[in-house]
């Protein structure tokens, strides 16, 4: 059974508070084998030390310095992956459409996003940020991977994981910020980082509810 690789983070928040973000920005990295995730993981560990950070150092979009941020896109550019986006303009969600929560808002755009992805004829493992519960954890298996068999996805192997020791979902998250920066106005780099990923990003989804 052929397998695809995808690791996943956001960028955002959920909430719908006057201090929350305007966007919701969820991103997959895409590897279409274990080779190609292994070359990647190992690229991003030496760039990591050569910056002389610690193995815990995360690659952070929001407090990373800009020309971290521009060398890591840069670097990684070569290897053989894609990044694929939801984002979800919470200024745009009908009143009648609000979340009960906002963790349930969360897992909902990634299944929008996971069901966007041509994974019906692979055994997809899949990587998300986030730790929970043990409890938790497995309610949130069980709805993706129930609406996964919904779209002919008959196996799917799904982790929640600490991002700290996973250099894949810092990655997704560098995308995941990247994209969200280019909706702020406020902003004169808003555009740089997204057009530095513009030939990895397969397609950016505008999710309405």
């Amino acid at each position: 059974m052929k397998r695809k690789y995808l690791y996943i983070d956001d960028s955002g928040d959920p909430g719908f508070k006057t201090t929350s973000t305007s966007h919701l920005v969820i991103a997959a990295v895409l590897l279409l084998d274990e080779d190609k995730k292994l070359l990647l993981d190992d690229a991003i560990t030496i760039f990591r030390r050569n910056l002389g950070w610690s193995e815990l150092h995360e690659f952070k979009f929001n407090t990373a310095k800009k020309e971290i941020i521009l060398d890591l896109i840069e670097f990684v550019k070569p290897f053989d992956f894609t990044a694929h986006v939801m984002v979800l303009d919470k200024a745009k969600v009908k009143p009648e459409k609000m979340p009960k929560d906002n963790a349930s808002l969360y897992y909902h755009v990634i299944k929008e996003l996971l069901l966007k992805l041509n994974l019906a004829e692979c055994e997809p493992i899949i990587s998300i940020d986030g730790r929970a519960g043990r409890q938790y954890a497995r309610e949130i298996k069980t709805y993706l991977r129930k609406s996964l068999r919904e779209k002919g996805v008959e196996k799917s192997r799904i982790y929640l994981v600490d991002s700290r020791k996973n250099s894949l979902i810092q990655l997704a998250y560098v995308v995941a910020g990247s994209v969200a920066r280019s909706y702020r106005t406020d902003k004169s780099d808003a555009k740089v980082y997204k057009k530095a990923l513009d030939d990895k990003i397969t397609k950016i989804h505008e999710m309405n509810l």
